[in-house]
């Protein structure tokens, strides 16, 4: 069989890969239950509100508020956690919103070590736990994206007119 990551085959790998997406489905379909659905994912949101707040921090957004604990929404929803900023404007929107992002890379660092425990092992079964919790913790919101969205739009905006500018100066 082809070597593929180290002493693993294809085959092992994709095995490997199938049981993430087994626990990545198995946690959504908890959504069925919100706070069932909350206590599993509740170290990634944790990680992901954590990261909205340093984000904030070491931008000057200045984090006033943070809430790890599942709440109702008006709307009848549930919010896992949350971070209100008191100075959130268009340039630190950006890395405020997609801060979660930084998760994902460390959501595949954990899948591929929990490839070299066995398939069917607790070990290995816990830590594609922690890398799909880090996978669906790290996607943005939709009230993420929307800050991102807004502030990447201003700050093309600002970029494009200043290429303008300098283009119209003679300084490119």
């Amino acid at each position: 069989m082809t070597q593929f990551f180290g002493p693993l085959t294809v085959a092992e790998v994709s095995l490997h890969a199938v049981a993430l997406l087994a626990i990545s489905l198995m946690l959504l379909w908890l959504r069925r239950w919100p706070l069932l659905f909350a206590l599993f994912v509740w170290p990634g949101t944790v990680a992901h509100e954590l990261l909205h707040f340093f984000a904030g921090w070491i931008t000057g957004a200045k984090p006033v508020s943070l809430s790890i604990i599942p709440q109702r929404d008006p709307e009848g929803g549930w919010v896992l956690g949350s971070v209100a900023f008191a100075r959130l404007r268009w340039w630190n929107s950006v890395p405020v919103g997609l801060a979660p992002l930084a998760l994902v890379p460390g959501g595949g660092v954990l899948f591929i070590h929990s490839m070299f425990w066995p398939l069917l092992s607790l070990q290995g079964a816990g830590i594609k736990l922690v890398a799909v919790q880090c996978l669906i913790a790290g996607w943005p919101s939709p009230r993420d994206w929307s800050h991102a969205i807004i502030g990447l739009l201003i700050t093309g905006g600002v970029i494009l007119a200043g290429f303008l500018v300098m283009n119209k100066l003679g300084l490119i």
